[in-house]
């Protein structure tokens, strides 16, 4: 099992951030690539630097998360903000891209539906072109409907990045999603969530409604060997967060 991080989680700068998630004793980085020092506009310089700190703090540069939102800007110009960045993943040699595309309308016959597939078949084209995969997140859509619409796209560029925290929100069964999902998910996290009266609050991996155990197995099952990303938005304690996550899903593996 490989675990990564989201820089993200950690509210460090970006050099201590990565420094901190080796002391963790983790492997991988995702990192939010949308707004900040980090965006498909860092200089060449700049991309070089990253690298190479990466690397001597002994950590690859897992997945870069674009969240641009086609709703606000239109489908255009998410096209162009996405193939910039599948650029920027290539020379972070990040295998993967992450990204939301809104609620897919259902009629086959929808302009926008075709629209985005158009743009999405072509973004899967150019990402699979250079060795990289577009991982679109779970959003409002139904698990049988993305899937349908992914296999229609017909290109191993276009996957998808899977969040069992989200599959409990919409009260669908995480592990069976996986089982649903079976060989196009190509980004997974391990975050968790639990139920309270008010809703729902994060959690730390294990201590939640998702059952990791299961959950894990079925993406094994299911021939996944990317990354496994602990998340955390919450602020306080997120440090002992992240390593008691890390110390759990590593239990797995030998229970």
């Amino acid at each position: 099992m490989k675990l990564g991080v989201t820089l993200a989680s950690l509210h460090l700068d970006i050099r201590d951030a990565i420094a901190r998630a080796s002391t963790l004793g983790l492997k991988g980085l995702e990192i939010e690539a949308t707004r900040g020092e980090i965006t498909y506009e860092l200089s060449h310089t700049g991309r070089r630097d990253l690298l190479h700190h990466s690397k001597s703090c002994g950590m690859e540069i897992a997945a870069l998360s674009g969240y641009f939102g086609p709703e606000e800007e239109g489908l255009e110009q998410l096209f162009e903000k996405i193939k910039k960045l599948i650029g920027l993943a290539v020379d972070l040699r990040a295998p993967v891209v992450t990204t939301l595309i809104g609620k897919i309308p259902v009629d086959a016959r929808n302009r926008e539906r075709n629209r985005l597939q158009e743009i999405l078949h072509e973004l899967g084209m150019r990402a699979e072109n250079v060795e990289r995969v577009l991982a679109i997140h779970i959003g409002e859509t139904g698990l049988e409907e993305l899937k349908k619409f992914i296999l229609e796209l017909n290109t191993p560029g276009i996957r998808i990045a899977y969040d069992p925290s989200v599959m409990v929100t919409r009260g669908l069964d995480p592990v069976k999603g996986v089982k649903e999902l079976r060989g196009l998910i190509a980004h997974a996290y391990a975050r968790d969530i639990s139920r309270g009266i008010r809703g729902f609050s994060e959690a730390v991996p294990g201590e939640g409604a998702v059952p990791f155990r299961e959950y894990i197995l079925a993406l094994c099952e299911t021939g996944y060997a990317g990354y496994h990303i602990i998340k955390r938005e919450a602020r306080e304690g997120r440090i002992e967060d992240i390593s008691r996550a890390k110390e759990f899903l590593e239990r797995l593996l030998i229970i």
